[in-house]
């Protein structure tokens, strides 16, 4: 960016189109912590689209809407972030990798996505349908702790929603842009 060359972007505009936890991060995903990067709103949109509206924002209201309709109780099991399983979730934290953390995280939510694809819970009655809606909520819970350094507004608001035994739906996180 240069004012020189007229092409500086406002950060309080940006802010204020897109929110912060969109920002941040398309900041911490796109721009290396140790290079240079390049902004681009047409990438950002991209980005918040692709990532934030039809991955996690998609994710939450889908399991949401479905554990809301089954009228089944859930308990929130506390979500160990220093289990064995999160290893390459700490080597790239602390190694200020976060572009690969994040890339890291939403391969969680892709895989949750699926999940619910594959296993197609709005078919799905009794036992079969708490199961799946359990693990859903559970990769949920998983998903929104690890965003927390992240996303912070985002991880509060998706824990809060699924912290209490009954889940009701809420408004989207990310409405998508056109």
């Amino acid at each position: 960016m240069s004012k020189t060359l007229g092409n500086v972007i406002d950060p309080l505009e940006m802010i204020s189109k897109y929110g912060t936890d969109a920002i941040r991060y398309y900041l911490l995903r796109e721009i290396p912590a140790y290079d240079d990067g390049d902004f681009s709103e047409r990438r950002l949109v991209e980005i918040y689209n692709a990532d934030l509206a039809n991955g996690l924002g998609n994710l939450v209201a889908r399991v949401a809407t479905l554990t809301s309709k089954s009228k089944i109780k859930y308990q929130r099991s506390n979500i160990q972030i220093k289990d064995k399983k999160f290893e390459k979730y700490h080597y790239l934290f602390n190694q200020y990798r976060f572009n690969e953390v994040l890339e890291w995280v939403w391969g969680k939510v892709t895989e949750a996505n699926r999940y619910i694809d594959s296993n197609e819970p709005w078919k799905l009655t009794g036992e079969k349908l708490n199961e799946v809606l359990s693990v859903s909520v559970g990769n949920i819970l998983e998903i929104a702790t690890l965003l927390q350094p992240f996303l912070p507004e985002t991880a509060h608001k998706i824990l809060s929603q699924f912290s209490s035994p009954e889940i009701k739906v809420q408004e989207g996180l990310f409405p998508r842009i056109k």
